[in-house]
């Protein structure tokens, strides 16, 4: 029996599936704006493998280094993680962009956690990275409707 979890956030953005996928995908600029995810480097390519570091809102810190799973433009980023050792605790994060009927976007941040230490890691840190994403999520709206703004201007 696979125990699974899911860690999913969304939030409503007014800017184009284009303008969230540009800043989602401007590695670069990650330290001015994500709390979460403040350093991100790599080819954003299936089959490559990313280098990140993660902390949520309580300063947890860790080094990531996510194969990405999947890749469509202006629409979604999925990478997979492994912890420690195979089977231990694995995670499965979705960035998503959801076109709206009026040009907007809904965006989905998503984590899927499996693995025999996933009810101990979730246990202690749940909570806190729910909070994370969704900090997250309200500073890529910021980022995104501000820079809708300065190209409607």
């Amino acid at each position: 029996m696979i125990i699974m979890k899911r860690i999913c956030t969304t939030i409503n953005i007014q800017a184009s599936p284009k303008d969230v996928w540009d800043v989602l995908t401007d590695f670069e600029e990650y330290p001015h704006w994500n709390p979460v995810i403040y350093r991100i480097s790599g080819k954003l390519q299936p089959g490559e493998i990313l280098d990140m570091e993660f902390k949520n809102r309580n300063y947890f810190k860790i080094n990531l280094k996510p194969l990405i799973m999947n890749i469509e433009v202006n629409r979604e980023i999925r990478w997979k993680e492994q912890f420690w050792i195979k089977g231990f605790l694995e995670g499965e994060h979705l960035f998503r962009i959801e076109e709206m009927a009026d040009g907007s976007v809904h965006f989905i941040n998503c984590e899927k956690f499996s693995g025999i230490l996933m009810p101990l890691f979730l246990y202690v840190i749940e909570k806190d990275m729910e909070n994370s994403f969704n900090i997250m999520n309200e500073q890529l709206k910021k980022m995104c409707e501000k820079r809708n703004t300065h190209v409607d201007a």
